[in-house]
C-alpha cells in the first residue's frame, strides 16, 4: 500500500512489467521508458511519495541509468504490480 511507502524504500514487481503496460498507466507521459521490460525481482528505490487520499502515487528511481530514470505509479497500479522489498 503506498500510504505505508517512505523515500528510500525498495519495492519490487510482482509481475512482468512490460512496456505497454506502462503505456497504460495514468501517469505514462511522466515515466521513462523501460526498454524490454522489468522482472520480478528488480529493485526500484521510492524517491517521492504523494499520500493525498484519491490522488496517491509514488515515483521510483529505476536501477543501472545515467542520468536516472524514474516511473509514476498511482496507488492502484502499485497495488496491482508491485510490494515493498525492504524498507529503510
Amino acid at each position: 500500500m503506498i500510504i505505508s511507502l517512505n523515500p528510500g524504500n525498495i519495492i519490487t514487481p510482482t509481475r512482468i512489467i512490460n512496456p505497454t503496460m506502462v503505456n497504460y498507466w495514468h501517469f505514462s507521459a511522466e515515466c521513462s521508458d523501460i526498454g524490454g521490460g522489468m522482472m520480478p525481482g528488480t529493485e526500484l528505490q521510492v524517491v517521492e511519495v504523494n499520500k493525498v487520499p484519491g490522488q496517491m502515487w509514488v515515483r521510483v528511481m529505476l536501477p543501472g541509468r545515467t542520468p536516472p530514470g524514474y516511473l509514476k505509479i498511482t496507488g492502484g497500479e502499485y497495488s496491482n504490480n508491485f510490494r515493498l522489498l525492504r524498507s529503510r
